[in-house]
């Protein structure tokens, strides 16, 4: 028999596909947002694109001598311009691939109203074959429009989400 779905103990976060190499196309996903904090650590230069971690190399950035040719050099020590490469870090811990019957709240990112709230039923494609805006995609939810969906996923809408496991 299954549990009564609350939200009071559901985890809150935010929508986005999540693609990297050998998904070979994205998923339907939700990164909660306890695992995912501030970014104070990752630089990138302006000029020259040289990475930089304070973490790992707290004092300095790396000394970086140029590897092939036709690549561009990379500036003097001192004439690095570093800007933070991204707001925030996202750990995998975080991560959840939608999956049939979880159960998804989604929040307009303004009017803080929900746009959508429901069980998880996604329609698989074979590799290669769908795409929203563009970007390949392995399923649909069954019962609302691809683009409807896609854009709260690429537009980064808050949301709540109950996975399956937690309410069967």
């Amino acid at each position: 028999m299954n549990k009564i779905i609350s939200l009071e103990d559901a985890l809150e976060g935010v929508l986005f596909l999540h693609s990297e190499t050998g998904t070979e196309g994205g998923y339907w996903a939700f990164q909660d947002s306890q695992f995912i904090s501030p970014n104070t650590t990752r630089y990138s230069c302006k000029k020259c694109c040289l990475y930089w971690d304070k973490e790992t190399s707290p004092s300095t950035p790396p000394i970086v001598e140029r590897l092939f040719n036709g690549l561009p050099d990379y500036c003097s020590p001192n004439d690095h311009e570093f800007k933070l490469i991204c707001k925030e870090t996202w750990d995998y811990k975080g991560l959840h691939i939608l999956e049939n019957g979880d159960y998804l709240t989604i929040y307009h990112p303004k009017k803080n109203k929900t746009v959508w709230s429901g069980v998880i039923a996604l329609e698989q494609h074979p590799l290669f074959t769908e795409n929203a805006s563009g970007f390949w995609i392995h399923a649909d939810q069954i019962g609302i429009e691809r683009d409807v969906w896609a854009e709260y996923f690429f537009k980064g809408y808050h949301a709540k989400l109950v996975p399956a496991k937690e309410h069967k």
